[in-house]
C-alpha cells in the first residue's frame, strides 16, 4: 500500500516537472520567439521592399550625357541666325532665291529689326507680279534654306518665315497673280556683335593687316524702310 502511494507521488512529482517544463516553454515561446518572429517578419518585408526599389531603379533610364557641340553646328547655326540684322545681306538672299525661280519683285522693303526676347525679327515687304508656281517655288525655296533632318540642323542660309500673304487679280488671268507678301529673318541675341578682344602688341611691332579678298569690300547699309525696286 505505501509502495502504491510513494509511486503516485513519483507520478505525480514528475508530471508537475513536466506541466512546468511546458509552461516554461511556452511561456519562452511568446516571451522570445513570437516577439522575433514579428521582427523577422519587418526585416523580410524591408528586404523585398528593397529589392523592389532596385528593380525599378535598373528600370529607370540613366541620363545620357549632353551630346558635343561641334564647330560646324554652330557654324550652322550662325549662319541661320546670325547676330547682326544685316539688312543688305537679307535684300541680297532675297534677291538670289528670287533670281534661281524666275521671280522679278517689284519692291522690297525691309522694315526696322523688333526686339523679342532673346533674338529680333526683321520684317520685309515683297510686291510680286507674275506666275503663281514661280511664286510657289520662290516661298518653297525660301523656307528650305533652314531645316532640320532627324536632329540635324542643316542650314544653306538665313532663316526666313513667311508672315503673310494676300492675292489679287493680275492684269492678265491665272496662272498671272498679283500678290503682296510679307517675310521676316531673325537676328541671334540684341543684334549687337560681341566686342572681339585685344591684344597688346609689343612698343615698335607692326601689326599685319589682312589681305584684300576679292569680296573683302564693305557692302554699303541700306537706311531702313527704303526700297530697292525691281530686285
Amino acid at each position: 500500500m505505501n509502495k502504491e502511494l510513494h509511486l503516485t507521488k513519483d507520478v505525480k512529482i514528475v508530471l508537475a516537472v513536466v506541466a512546468a517544463t511546458l509552461v516554461a516553454i511556452v511561456a519562452g515561446w511568446f516571451v522570445l520567439i513570437a516577439p522575433k518572429r514579428s521582427d523577422v517578419k519587418d526585416l523580410q518585408r524591408q528586404i523585398d521592399d528593397t529589392y523592389a526599389q532596385i528593380a525599378l531603379a535598373k528600370n529607370v533610364r540613366q541620363p545620357s550625357a549632353p551630346p558635343p557641340i561641334r564647330v560646324a553646328d554652330l557654324f550652322k547655326l550662325s549662319r541661320a541666325m546670325p547676330n547682326t540684322a544685316d539688312i543688305p545681306g537679307v535684300m541680297l538672299q532675297l534677291s538670289r532665291v528670287a533670281q534661281d525661280t524666275g521671280v522679278k519683285f517689284e519692291s522690297i522693303t525691309p522694315h526696322d529689326p523688333v526686339q523679342y526676347d532673346g533674338y529680333q525679327q526683321v520684317a520685309v515687304d515683297l510686291a510680286f507680279e507674275g506666275r503663281f508656281y514661280d511664286l510657289s517655288d520662290f516661298l518653297y525655296r525660301l523656307r528650305n534654306l533652314v531645316g532640320v533632318h532627324e536632329g540635324v540642323l542643316n542650314a544653306t542660309g538665313r532663316l526666313f518665315s513667311v508672315d503673310s500673304i494676300v492675292f489679287n487679280q493680275g492684269q492678265a488671268t491665272f496662272p498671272q497673280v498679283k500678290a503682296t507678301l510679307t517675310v521676316s529673318a531673325f537676328v541671334f541675341g540684341t543684334g549687337v556683335p560681341a566686342p572681339v578682344p585685344s591684344a597688346t602688341a609689343p612698343a615698335g611691332s607692326v601689326v599685319p593687316s589682312a589681305p584684300a579678298t576679292e569680296n573683302s569690300q564693305p557692302v554699303p547699309a541700306a537706311p531702313y524702310g527704303s526700297t530697292a525696286v525691281g530686285a
